[in-house]
């Protein structure tokens, strides 16, 4: 099959429903692919906002957002919303278009190095050079996006690796634990508070969260301790 439809069906086998984004040149392809699949494509008026819409989606659920946008300029439009799910650990896979990589005939047109750009903001960023890596890609990617602690990850499809030929075949979703605290550190952390005069619980970014946020509303509601938050 067309390397964009086997990423299209590497996201659908992740679970994926909806891509935020705008369309453009080096993404047609891929585009094309997503109109036959069950994934629906939310249009934005811009990528920042697409990038926003893919963290909070993320933040909410659990699950990774995704978001898309074509090379250069658009691409350099989702580094805040990548800064702001890395920081506020928000699960999120960002997918950028780029020039054909092994023969372009517009030279440097509008290209910037996307996967060095997003180095030091994700959890994860890679360049798909051949379409028979997208399975192996795209696992990785949301993986490392969902794993503790949350973040953004980032995979860039070039446009003639979108259309060249593939077998390669989808690598199933795999099962993770979540890591636990150890008995002996909650049994130090109920002493302190049932010792505590005056508790008082500082709740840090990290508690906006969907699991984190349901526990700790329940500990607050259980044991009516007084809270404020950064």
């Amino acid at each position: 099959m067309k390397a964009s439809d086997l990423f299209v069906k590497a996201l659908e086998s992740e679970g994926v429903e909806y891509i935020f984004g705008i369309p453009g040149e080096e993404n047609l392809d891929f585009l094309n692919s997503l109109k036959a699949s069950s994934i629906r494509l939310i249009l934005t008026r811009h990528e920042q906002g697409a990038g926003f819409m893919a963290a909070t989606y993320g933040r909410l659920t659990g699950k990774a957002g995704v978001c898309l946008s074509t090379l250069g300029p658009g691409a350099t439009n989702l580094v805040t919303a990548a800064a702001y799910a890395q920081l506020g650990a928000m699960p999120m896979l960002m997918i950028t278009g780029q020039k054909p990589i092994k023969a372009s005939k517009q030279g440097q047109f509008q290209i910037v190095d996307v996967v060095d750009m997003m180095r030091p903001l994700t959890k994860f960023t890679h360049q798909i050079s051949s379409g028979r890596n997208i399975p192996a890609r795209v696992r990785e990617a949301i993986r490392k996006a969902e794993d503790e602690r949350p973040g953004a990850a980032h995979l860039e499809l070039p446009e003639d690796i979108a259309a060249e030929e593939t077998d390669s075949s989808i690598i199933t979703r795999s099962q993770f634990d979540i890591p636990h605290a150890s008995d002996h550190s909650i049994a130090a952390a109920i002493t302190m508070i049932e010792y505590a005069r005056h508790p008082l619980l500082l709740i840090g970014a990290g508690a906006n969260r969907k699991d984190t946020c349901q526990s700790l509303v329940a500990f607050i509601d259980n044991t009516g301790i007084p809270f404020f938050s950064t």
